[in-house]
């Protein structure tokens, strides 16, 4: 029985799928990271620079 079903399954149709995943993840990031305010850009920016512990979303 799981034999006829893998052996009927698409495989095309899981690439498909995945690529529509990825696509779907990678432009919801890329519009969390448009909607960035330039202040939190830039605390991001800076956290590789300081020597100094900050939270990035304390804005502080």
């Amino acid at each position: 029985m799981i034999r006829d079903i893998v052996s009927a399954l698409d495989y095309s149709d899981c690439a498909e799928a995945a690529l529509l995943i990825f696509v779907a993840t990678f432009g919801l990031i890329f519009y969390g990271a448009l909607r960035l305010s330039r202040q939190a850009t830039e605390r991001f920016a800076s956290i590789p620079l300081s020597d100094e512990i900050k939270d990035p979303f304390d804005g502080k």
